[in-house]
Parts: C-alpha cells; sequence; structure tokens
C-alpha cells in the first residue's frame, strides 16, 4: 500500500479550495495525488452518500450542504483527509467512505483554531496516546491506506519519538511540515529536522511539506523533496496560486489557470463561496487594478465570475448539461402527497425584485385570484441544519422544495416557485429566478 504514496507529486489538503475542481485541475496538470480539504469527522458521520447522476459524482451531503463529491478522474488517486480526536470516529468514517476514497489522511499538524479547538489538527501533536488509538482505530476499519499529517515539534527528539511510534500503528504513509506549531510563513522550513525524519523512519515513504515560498517552477519540486530526503512531496500555497506548478511544461499564465478552473468548477457545480475564492487566491494582486479581478471581488455569483472571464457560454453549457440529465428525476410525489420541485434561486435575485418586479409569491397569488382558486397558504418548518423549507398549500394540492433557505421569508417564495414549476404557469414570472 505504500506505493501509493511513493515518489509522488502532491496537492495538500488545504480548507475551502482543496475540493473537486482544484483538485481535478492539478491532478490534469500532472500531480500524482491529491488530498481533500480537512473534513471534520462529525460532518461526514451525519452525511448521506448520495450518487448523483447528473454530474457522475458520489457526494456526500448534509442537507444542502456538499461535504464531498468525488469525480470519477480522482478515483485512486484522491486522500481524504480528516479532522479527528477519537479512534471511535474516525473508524466509523473508515466504514462510511469504504474505498470511494484511495486514501485516509488524519490531519495532526493544523495549527488554525478551528482545527485544534476540539482537540484535532496540531492539538493532537502532544498526545501520543490518542494518536495511536486514532491511527490503530482507522487502520483496522479501513479498506484503504491510512496516513497522517504532522508538523515538527519544539523538541527535534521529541519529533522523533513521535513518528516512531507513528510507524508502529502501520501506517502507509507520513506527511511532515517542516514548521512548528507556532511558526508560520514567512519562517523558514527545518530542512534539516525533516530530513532526520526521513533518515529515521525508512519502512514507509515521508512526504514533506511547506516549501510554497521557494517553489517558482515545476523543477525546484524535486529540488526540495532531494533536500529533505523524503520520498514525495506535497504542495499547498503554491498550488493554490499557481495550480499549473504541476506542470512538467512550465507554468501557465494565471488567466490561463482562472479559465481552466472556472470550467471545472461550472462543470461540477461547485459552490459560488469556494469558487470565488479559489479565483481570488489566483488573482492575488490582480484583484485590486485588473478589470477581471475588480469584477470578480464585486461579484454574487459563479455565473458573474464566469462572466468577467469571458465564459458565460461554459456556464451556460454546463448548467444545460444537469438540466438535461436532471429534467425527469427534478420532481416528485413525497409520502404526504406533496408534489416535491427542487428548485431555487439566490437571496440577492428577491432583494433586486423590490419595486421592480413580481415576485413568485405575487404571481402565484394573483393567478389564484384570477382563477378563483383557494388562495395559497404556506406552511413552512425549520430543519435541524437551522435552514427553512416551506409548503405552498392549494386547497389539497401541495407544493414544495426541498432545498433549505436561510430564512422564512426565502423559504416561501421557494414554495411560490415550485407551485409555479408544478402547475405549468412558470411563465407567468418574468425574470431568470433559477440563474445561480
Amino acid at each position: 500500500m505504500s506505493e501509493l504514496y511513493s515518489n509522488k507529486k502532491i496537492l495538500a489538503p488545504m480548507v475551502r479550495a482543496g475540493r473537486t475542481p482544484l483538485r481535478l485541475l492539478c491532478l490534469k496538470y500532472g500531480a500524482d495525488l491529491c488530498y481533500t480539504e480537512e473534513i471534520v469527522d462529525k460532518k461526514l458521520i451525519e452525511s448521506t452518500r448520495i450518487v448523483n447522476e447528473a454530474l457522475g459524482t458520489i457526494d456526500y451531503r448534509n442537507g444542502d450542504d456538499i461535504i464531498l463529491r468525488l469525480a470519477p478522474e480522482e478515483k485512486g488517486r484522491c486522500i481524504l483527509q480528516i479532522g479527528t480526536n477519537s479512534g471511535e470516529k474516525a473508524a466509523k468514517i473508515a466504514r462510511i467512505v469504504g474505498d470511494d476514497v484511495a486514501g485516509i489522511d488524519v490531519n495532526m499538524g493544523c495549527p488554525k483554531p478551528f482545527s485544534i479547538h476540539c482537540g484535532m489538527g496540531a492539538a493532537l501533536l502532544t498526545k501520543t496516546d490518542t494518536i495511536i488509538e486514532i491511527l490503530t482505530s482507522l487502520k483496522a476499519a479501513a479498506k484503504v491506506p491510512v496516513s497522517c499529517k504532522i508538523r515538527v515539534l519544539d523538541n527535534r527528539e521529541d519529533t522523533i519519538k513521535l513518528v516512531k511510534e507513528i510507524e508502529k500503528c502501520g501506517v502507509s504513509a507520513l506527511g511532515v511540515h517542516g514548521r512548528r506549531r507556532d511558526e508560520r510563513q514567512p519562517d523558514q522550513c527545518r530542512v534539516e529536522e525533516v530530513k532526520e525524519v526521513a533518515e529515521t523512519i525508512t519502512s514507509i515513504p515521508i512526504i514533506t511539506n511547506g516549501f510554497s515560498g521557494e517553489i517558482d517552477r515545476f523543477e525546484d519540486i524535486e529540488k526540495w523533496r532531494e533536500a529533505t530526503g523524503t520520498s514525495s512531496i506535497m504542495i499547498a500555497r503554491k498550488a493554490l496560486s499557481t495550480p499549473s506548478i504541476f506542470r512538467k511544461e512550465g507554468i501557465l499564465d494565471k488567466y490561463k489557470d482562472i479559465e481552466n478552473f472556472l470550467e471545472l468548477a461550472c462543470q461540477y457545480d461547485e459552490s459560488y463561496t469556494m469558487t470565488k475564492y479559489v479565483v481570488q487566491r489566483i488573482l492575488g494582486g490582480d484583484q485590486e487594478h485588473d478589470p477581471r479581478g475588480k469584477a470578480t471581488v464585486a461579484a454574487g455569483s459563479v455565473l458573474q465570475i464566469c462572466k468577467a472571464f469571458g465564459m458565460e457560454d461554459v456556464y451556460n453549457k454546463w448548467k444545460d448539461e444537469r438540466k438535461k440529465k436532471e429534467s425527469k428525476k427534478r420532481a416528485r410525489v413525497d409520502d404526504d402527497g406533496t408534489y416535491n420541485i427542487e428548485v431555487s434561486f439566490p437571496l440577492k435575485r428577491l432583494k433586486n425584485s423590490v419595486g421592480f418586479s413580481p415576485t413568485p409569491k405575487m404571481v402565484l397569488h394573483d393567478y389564484c385570484v384570477e382563477q378563483k382558486l383557494p388562495k395559497p397558504i404556506y406552511e413552512t418548518v425549520k430543519r435541524e441544519d437551522k435552514r427553512f423549507v416551506s409548503t405552498a398549500c392549494l386547497g389539497e394540492k401541495k407544493y414544495r422544495s426541498g432545498v433549505g433557505q436561510p430564512n422564512l421569508r426565502m423559504a416561501e417564495q421557494v414554495a411560490a416557485l415550485a407551485a409555479l414549476h408544478g402547475m405549468d404557469i412558470r411563465s407567468r414570472l418574468e425574470g431568470n429566478w433559477e440563474e445561480d
């Protein structure tokens, strides 16, 4: 199993960035493996596994949130990184994901508050007993290789003691970030300390990390792998700002990287916030002075980001593809007889309609008055994920969308939109409300 991690150039785990589009882009450019963003154990345990036929992906969802989306192209090359402080929870995740991923990695090095506040990430570095419990439990339950990623400790001897204990757990690889818990860029990576780990642990591949500041071209990747004497190297910040760093033919212009990323973001229906985050990281200083950068900062949707780069046709192409595949399955009748039609629209669309155009509720109300039908009554519930779902009741007929909304007002408007679709009178509502 260790061969999976040997002699590899790897996209490192990055929260908010290491999602489907960036992972696929780096693999297309030449990365051998990609890590997901760190996903906290509770989120995966509470998620539902769904085969998304419209996208051809395997999705782990919690309500409307996509916790993990796996594309066919990354089969056998995507490592799931989890945040956990419990062997029991880690084992549950292993049983849930099975072999959907190529391997499972435990984050034991992230020093950021969101990771360490529950005793995860770098908080584990001084809890050897907990580390052993997590790794042994995970390895016993997993169908795929198990690894972990650490930072070097404040004392070099303590680092060596720790990695020896990790090796005994039977992991298939070990990632080592060459900074201590309290160190950040521009603190220099501790090359000699990483090298000492590689010389001490020879039974499994050691993966070095933390050299983004020194990597400017493809050849630099091998330079720093050799400097640390490690088997493989993973890249984080440089891969985020310049995904084409993995191209042996040379890096591309940043705007070509953005175009290639947006193509995949549209294809795999990535969320607006995650898409914008990555595009802004690639843009860097161009956000402030380039017209495309300024338009990206001002954008409120994936469509608007695509328009900034002249890629509206790409957005519409992939949206139309999804619609074709979803059209036959979009509407269903729930057990209570309610027509469930999965539609929604951005909150911004409702705000922009004030004083200018009728809302779905207004159009539905006017239609009912005109046809002398019962006026709509809205029944709204707040789900466990704190989002709202409303049902539009018109006499004995009921319509709803299962897409949760941030507040009661939006839930009622979306229910009205579902009713317009279900009653085949959507044409009465002006505008492209369903646009992202």
